[in-house]
């Protein structure tokens, strides 16, 4: 699953040019990049009238509108389509990184966009670990603090904290002798599931590295490994 971390602050406190800086800076580095922008607003194919609103308006929950570069998806309830990870590893499987814009109230490491006045406000309404603040003077002496044309700088804080290792394959599969090639959401799916159910053996405790060797037997049809003949 890419890394996610979200720019968040109050309308006109320079949230999109931050990400336009930072954006080039990682693809410098190496890095893919995916982009996803929380908004409040409606989108102009959910505006009374549109084919989308018709759907919603006839009983439809869901109603996905779909281009050949582009699909946009209406959900009834108010409610989020998916989990910010889960929509990340879904529709950014292969990003090293998703950088959102807003998602105040999200559990991912977030850089704080500060408005005059408003900085005790925002932070108290923020969610998760804040990395950072950006705005004109510091305002918690705890938290690193940037000017906003210091794009490379916090990108810098990025790569050192979590993107180090990245590309490094977390998860190694030889069979007979040749390595199978493993994307980052594959890696993380096999990794969870392994763990998870490692976790309920008695004694297990995950210190570093684990080493698994499978050796698969044929079965037969009743589940029973089966009798050389």
């Amino acid at each position: 699953m890419p890394f996610i971390f979200s720019i968040v602050g109050y309308k006109k406190s320079g949230k999109t040019t931050l990400v336009e800086k930072i954006i080039p800076i990682l693809k410098s580095k190496g890095y893919k990049i995916g982009v996803l922008k929380h908004t409040g607003e409606g989108l102009p194919e959910e505006s009374e009238g549109k084919d989308t609103a018709k759907f919603r308006t006839a009983g439809a929950e869901t109603v996905g509108f779909c281009g050949d570069d582009h699909f946009i998806l209406f959900k009834a309830g108010g409610h989020p389509i998916l989990p910010l990870d889960r929509l990340a590893a879904f529709f950014f499987p292969e990003a090293d990184l998703v950088v959102t814009e807003g998602f105040k109230k999200q559990p991912f490491p977030k850089i704080a966009l500060l408005s005059e006045g408003q900085e005790e406000k925002l932070l108290a309404e923020v969610k998760g670990v804040v990395l950072a603040t950006v705005g004109p003077k510091p305002f918690r002496e705890d938290l690193p603090h940037f000017q906003p044309e210091q794009a490379e700088e916090i990108v810098d804080l990025l790569e050192k904290r979590f993107m180090k290792g990245r590309h490094e394959p977390r998860i190694r599969v030889w069979l007979d002798g040749k390595r199978i090639p493993m994307k980052d959401f594959v890696q993380d799916i096999i990794i969870q599931g392994i763990m998870g159910m490692l976790g309920t053996l008695r004694g297990f405790i995950p210190a570093g590295r684990v080493d698994i060797t499978l050796s698969p037997q044929e079965t037969s049809a009743g589940g029973k490994p089966r009798k050389n003949d």
